[in-house]
């Protein structure tokens, strides 16, 4: 959802209308939804629609089979519908990259929220098929279930059984049950501040460093890691948070996408508090099926291998963020052969504060260094990034001149305070084990409304907003 009036006016028409018409709920918010993707992007729009049918329309062949116990044809049936919609995710992503050159070719290939929908498709088939969760007959709460407006441009990837189960039970949502207000609020809030505040003015400086890493020092380069890193987990992040705030004024609780990444301890801790709703479906869908830790070591360690492979590839089609995948892969890999272990003979021990910060501090850098293939344009500009840092070079120009040349100013020293404040903020979703939104309810009053405050006041002095602004400036938008 973009920081915009337009997107401000669009929220409270659909909330005014969910609340005055109790009957209508799932109808209103479907409508909403499909105007929605409309005005956003008429190709998107029409691949919904489409992929919608297609899949509601398999799903009760499905429930159908299921009822009669024709094992066999509803083996086919799911496989065919699960094939149709990863050779199609495939095929468009590809595609996409090869004829990126015709923008209008790949705006009609690689429509806005398509790997989302995709996902969510191949879940609710296989699940069907599972009777884990029954065919949907009711075509207005599918097609909600696939084209949900808050979390169609970046997720989460929701399940049907919990979303749907939801869907039927809108006409008994109260707008003032259990702080809806005031939490939606809070969550709203904060991922606007992570988006237009943190995460949209460090992109000035990623971008040109990460586009162009020759031009400059190790030293720069470092801090330019530093600051993806802290830009790819606030846009994501803030992206999630102001979905799953609007979602829940109507009642509807959307996954937790994250739940303080960075405080994490092991990159597999990390892959369990990052775009969660991916991780689990990558769980339920691949590595389980393949056999998850059930068949051995070595079958366990090539099942992850092969999740973090298609992670990468679901991400793009570039080998960088095949290679992105692979390294995960092996982080996952190497802390199982060797770290796990040695964490259980530690865990023996008395735990200490220091080698708590030891861990996090590592793991961070790890998931740092993975991030350059991630936001790198190519796999031979990440080369030459990492390159660049790691031989500690001072580059061409002095320091004060790289800064100028990637368009920092003095002023701009509060950075590292933005990482810091982030700092806090996962430190109180850690402290609370609550969602953000939560956590900050459960705050006294005086604290509550001072970070309220601060957060409103940074978004209109410091946000990046206004013309020229959509939702297509998400970093997640096209994966």
């Amino acid at each position: 959802m973009s920081f915009s009036i337009n997107t401000f006016l669009f929220v409270s028409i659909v909330f005014l209308l969910f609340y005055l018409f109790k009957r209508a709920r799932a109808f209103i918010l479907l409508v909403s939804s499909l105007l929605f993707v409309f005005l956003l992007d008429k190709s998107s729009f029409i691949w919904i629609v489409a992929v919608t049918t297609i899949v509601y329309l398999l799903g009760i062949v499905e429930g159908k089979l299921l009822e009669k116990k024709r094992t066999k044809a509803l083996w086919i049936v799911t496989v065919s519908g699960v094939s149709f919609c990863a050779l199609t995710l495939f095929v468009l992503k590809n595609v996409a990259k090869w004829r990126a050159n015709d923008e209008t070719l790949v705006k009609i290939l690689l429509p806005i929220g398509f790997s989302y929908y995709i996902f969510q498709a191949i879940s609710y088939l296989v699940d069907v098929c599972r009777a884990k969760t029954g065919a949907e007959k009711n075509i207005i709460h599918f097609a909600l279930y696939m084209c949900y407006f808050p979390k169609f441009v970046s997720g989460p990837i929701e399940r049907a059984e919990n979303f749907l189960g939801q869907v039927k039970k809108l006409d008994k949502v109260r707008l003032f049950d259990s702080g809806r207000i005031s939490i939606s609020f809070a969550t709203i809030l904060y991922g606007y501040f992570m988006k237009v505040v943190i995460a949209d003015r460090l992109a000035f400086f990623t971008t040109r460093l990460l586009n162009e890493p020759a031009r400059f020092g190790a030293l720069w380069l470092f801090f330019g890691m530093l600051m993806y890193t802290l830009q790819i987990y606030c846009d994501f992040a803030g992206y999630s948070a102001v979905a799953v705030g609007i979602s829940k004024l109507f009642g509807v609780e959307l996954t937790e996408n994250f739940h303080a990444p960075y405080l994490s301890k092991s990159v597999g801790e990390f892959w369990r508090k990052w775009h969660i709703s991916l991780s689990m479906w990558l769980r339920d869908y691949i590595y389980i099926p393949l056999g998850g830790s059930r068949k051995g070591t070595v079958r366990r360690y090539i099942n992850t291998m092969v999740v973090f492979v298609i992670c990468g590839i679901w991400h793009g089609a570039d080998a960088s963020f095949l290679a992105w995948g692979i390294i995960h892969g092996l982080y996952m890999i190497v802390s199982g052969l060797y770290l796990n272990p040695k964490k259980k003979e530690a865990e023996k021990k008395v735990d200490s504060p220091i080698v708590n910060i030891a861990e996090i501090l590592a793991t961070f850098l790890a998931v740092s260094f993975a991030w350059i293939f991630f936001g790198a344009p190519n796999l031979s500009a990440a080369l030459c990034y990492i390159g660049r840092m790691l031989s500690l070079t001072s580059g061409v120009d002095s320091f004060a001149a790289q800064m100028a040349d990637i368009g920092a100013s003095r002023r701009d020293i509060i950075i590292p305070v933005y990482g810091g404040i982030v700092l806090l903020f996962d430190i109180l979703i850690v402290k609370k084990n609550k969602r953000i939104g939560m956590a900050l309810q459960s705050l006294p009053v005086v604290v509550r409304y001072s970070i309220f405050y601060c957060m409103i006041i940074a978004i209109f002095l410091l946000g990046i907003f206004g013309p020229g602004y959509d939702a297509s400036s998400f970093m997640y938008v096209n994966f």
